[in-house]
């Protein structure tokens, strides 16, 4: 009765008023927009789409977090395994390095002072190069007329195994072909001889293999 009365009213005031006619049609057009959104949200499938939307958001977010650590993290992991290998290398090159041992003698004889040197390489088992250095006290390279190198490996009772170095050169003995049969602790001895008389047997332990 009284609405539909107050409607028809407005209805003939629109009719008269054009202004006012414009406002009600906005005010339909809002209400009538508030109604589809209420349906919208009350509707389960879109609220489902809705929460599967934001539910994709937040995973993507957790990958990037995840993609984001692992690519910060990588290069000190990398790096660790530089090292590592690094160290590997290390560890193993001592192993199959050349040894030099430095070694003073004194046969008591006139010149009978030096330093003997010898470099094995690449000092594991195996054949091995062997190089012997004569020196006086100045450093300055000696011929003597008898130079005799062992080898011993006293853990395994195994020596000594004689080796004759052929001379080089001034101050300077060679041999190939060194047969070091075992890995261990070897006693590496030096015979030096400064004249007929006069030798002396000095030694030093290096870890070959």
């Amino acid at each position: 009765g009284a609405t539909g009365a107050g409607a028809i009213g407005a209805g003939v005031a629109a009719e008269a008023d054009p202004a006012r006619a414009a406002q009600l049609a906005r005010q339909r057009a809002a209400m009538e927009t508030a109604r589809q959104k209420r349906l919208r949200d009350a509707d389960p499938n879109r609220f489902g789409l809705r929460r599967s939307v934001l539910a994709e958001a937040g995973i993507a977010v957790v990958v990037l977090a995840v993609t984001t650590v692992l690519t910060q993290t990588e290069p000190g992991r990398t790096e660790q395994e530089a090292k590592a290998a690094a160290s590997s290398s290390v560890s193993t090159g001592q192993g199959t390095g050349a040894v030099t041992l430095n070694m003073p003698f004194d046969t008591g004889g006139e010149k009978g002072k030096g330093v003997v040197t010898i470099d094995l390489e690449p000092a594991r088992v195996g054949d091995n190069d062997l190089h012997l250095y004569v020196e006086d006290p100045d450093g300055r390279p000696v011929d003597i007329p008898e130079v005799k190198v062992a080898f011993t490996l006293s853990a395994k009772d195994i020596g000594p195994l004689p080796v004759v170095p052929d001379h080089v050169t001034t101050g300077h003995w060679s041999a190939s072909g060194v047969q070091i049969p075992m890995t261990g602790d070897w006693k590496v001895e030096v015979t030096v001889r400064t004249s007929d008389i006069d030798q002396v047997t000095v030694s030093k332990n290096a870890k070959i293999g």
